[in-house]
């Protein structure tokens, strides 16, 4: 074969190969896997032609030879919609207001909906719950949409995909539960406009439900990273280290926190509506309503409502969302802000194209570790056993039989206490006196400063560990990690971060139900650890301009 002949046959090839890995690159980007999804088929249904109504059926074999493109058939009628009812879920400290509406005829109840245009297929998402397991077993809904102008005479309907926001080896004794559910309904059409959506049993039922849809214009992320911290219920006041838990966010580059409220103090209430008014903090009703006859297990199923509630809520706003606790600090410990670290990153591996989130491993500062001064006795004494007693009245609170023992000072690089300075200068004086002087007490101390000893066992991935969760990728989160996500991903948790680049300060009073079975691994071992003091005077000057609360506070 001439020169010519060869070359034009490996131009050919190279073509195919290029046109073949684009074709299975954009099936995988629509494409949203997860054990237990399947959709389910719907026959039986007479095909009349009626130009202003199309029915949606979903098919499990041909999804992705038809690129999730519904098909069509028709119905008799327009369904009549009910009157769209609009809930105000903004919290205020007298809001009681219910937002649930039930599916007629099934025990589904729905909580929110929202229009993603994430990938080339179009979706609408529905948060609901169901008493029970294995939803797809159970029934089958259909979503309608229709446009918001009242003289719309086209509604589409689809068949709902149910993926539970759960994973079916939790919790397998408990009898009566409710599980957290998405419905995912794919749509023909782009929504351009206001719409409304509804679920039903079948295609052309009348719907008692709706759900306003406003599609966005503005596609690009006004934020970086937002904060969703679940139902927050404290009967005792954490007003002052709500405050420094705020002011150390917003120093580390947090752009918003949204909190979702229960019941808190007036202190604590005072706080959060201060920050409110500055625009750093929104504050939201909690989907369900704590309840103490509820199971631990069964209140962590109602937070993951909260937590998807958080992260739909800011598809088009924020590119992360961030899963935390106020006694939670994601802790850079080489640049000072998320948005530096982020960068770093990047360049070690984090690819938003490969992964749906970014592990942070977890590490405890326990109240009862803090007890530097004992440390310091024993060091200049010279005792080469660095072990300290811990107090009598340290014990898991769970358990007042079952005690930590001794905790031994594991000795590395950072483990000299002597190098922690907490005098004050000149200027931390004048800052101190102003503070007491506007406040009436005495500037407080961060835990960050304060808190020097955590424990010597850093968690492992997936074990109280936060991650970084991009909302390009994630289908459905939970309180550590994503559950699903958009496409497939090298890993079904996240990328996991060098712990040498950031990790999750976690302050805790001491070990409880949480951590009880490990108690013994993270408590009788410890170390010191003073990536945090960097921070310390810029936190402290944040909290000495911020809001004074009542001297009786902590």
């Amino acid at each position: 074969m001439p020169a010519k002949g060869r070359t034009f046959v490996r131009v050919v090839k190279f073509l195919l190969a290029g046109v073949t890995i684009f074709c299975f690159s954009w099936i995988a980007s629509v494409s949203e896997w997860h054990t237990g999804v399947r959709w389910t088929n719907r026959r039986g249904y007479s095909e009349r032609s009626m130009s202003t109504m199309r029915t949606i059926v979903g098919y499990s074999e041909k999804k992705q030879e038809e690129m999730n493109r519904p098909t069509t058939v028709s119905c008799d009628r327009l369904p009549v919609f009910p009157k769209i009812k609009h809930f105000n879920r903004t919290w205020s400290h007298n809001s009681d207001t219910l937002t649930w509406q039930r599916v007629a005829g099934t025990h589904v109840s729905l909580y929110s909906a929202y229009y993603d245009e994430r990938s080339p297929q179009r979706y609408v998402r529905i948060l609901a719950t169901f008493p029970g397991r294995n939803f797809s077993s159970q029934y089958t809904l259909f979503c309608q949409t229709r446009s918001s102008n009242p003289h719309s005479d086209s509604v589409e309907v689809v068949a709902a995909k149910p993926l539970e926001i759960w994973y079916h080896t939790w919790d397998l004794e408990s009898l009566k539960i409710e599980t957290p559910l998405l419905l995912s309904c794919p749509l023909t059409e782009t929504l351009h406009g206001p719409s409304v959506v509804a679920v039903v049993m079948q295609p052309c039922d009348d719907p008692t439900n709706a759900f306003e849809l406003i599609p966005s214009k503005n596609y690009k992320a006004k934020r970086m990273f937002t904060i969703c911290v679940k139902d927050m219920e404290f009967h005792k006041d954490i007003s002052q280290n709500l405050i420094e838990w705020l002011e150390i966010n917003k120093m580390l580059g947090v752009d918003m926190i949204d909190v979702y409220v229960n019941k808190v103090t007036k202190a604590t209430e005072k706080v959060l509506l201060h920050y409110q008014d500055e625009g750093y903090v929104r504050l939201f009703n909690v989907p369900i309503k704590d309840n103490s006859k509820r199971t631990l297990w069964q209140r962590r199923r109602d937070h993951a409502i909260t937590y998807n509630d958080c992260l739909y809520r800011n598809l088009e706003q924020s590119e992360f969302i961030v899963p935390l606790d106020v006694d939670e600090v994601i802790l850079p410990k080489i640049v000072d802000t998320w948005p530096e670290l982020l960068i770093r990153l990047q360049r070690l591996g984090w690819n938003t194209s490969h992964y749906s989130s970014i592990l942070i491993k977890n590490v405890f500062f326990f109240d009862f570790m803090q007890d530097v001064n004992k440390y310091k006795t024993i060091k200049s004494q010279g005792i080469k056993d660095d072990t300290y007693d811990k107090r009598d009245d340290v014990r898991i609170k769970v358990s007042p039989n079952l005690e930590i023992g001794d905790i031994k000072l594991v000795y590395d690089s950072n483990s000299n206490i002597d190098t922690i300075n907490n005098e004050l200068n000149e200027e931390d004086e004048v800052l101190h006196a102003k503070y007491k002087s506007r406040c009436g007490r005495k500037l407080p101390t961060p835990k960050l400063v304060s808190y020097v000893v955590s424990s010597a066992k850093i968690s492992p991935f997936g074990m109280y560990s936060k991650s970084w969760m991009s909302t390009k990728k994630v289908l459905t989160a939970f309180n550590h990690y994503p559950l699903s996500s958009i496409g497939p991903v090298q890993s079904p948790l996240g990328w996991s971060s060098p712990v040498k680049e950031v990790q999750l300060n976690h302050y805790k009073e001491s070990c409880n139900t949480t951590v009880f079975e490990e108690c013994a691994k993270y408590g009788r071992r410890a170390r010191i650890d003073t990536a945090a003091l960097r921070l310390s005077r810029r936190l402290t000057r944040a909290i000495a301009h911020a809001i004074c609360i009542p001297i009786n506070s902590i």
